[in-house]
């Protein structure tokens, strides 16, 4: 899985014109690894397909998710606290008011 993830990412910047030397090398032999590796890449390559995928990639937007995901994640790493701190309140509560009823 991790292999078809670099793969990918080394197509996308084959399509944006940001290889390195390496990174086209790299392409290259996974071309000429394999018939099927090669159509994919060409058939991946045709324009409209071309469009279609980086249109759809370029909707998406890493760095406003993740400030929604760690937002999200902070909001439930906060609410145990609040729960213990209710707890504790209603239990120190609870012994003020046995002790005043028992001492009046």
């Amino acid at each position: 899985m991790e292999q078809v993830y670099h793969t990918s990412r080394l197509i996308v910047k084959y399509w944006k014109n940001a290889l390195s030397h390496e990174e086209r090398k790299e392409l290259h032999q996974w071309m000429s690894a394999s018939e099927e590796n090669r159509a994919l890449f060409e058939e991946l390559s045709q324009e409209p397909i071309l469009k279609k995928e980086m249109g759809e990639m370029e909707q998406y937007h890493p760095q406003q998710a993740w400030q929604r995901i760690s937002g999200e994640l902070l909001v439930k790493r906060e609410m145990p606290w609040v729960k213990v701190i209710s707890g504790i309140v209603l239990l120190l509560l609870a012994i003020v008011l046995k002790w005043w009823y028992t001492h009046r």
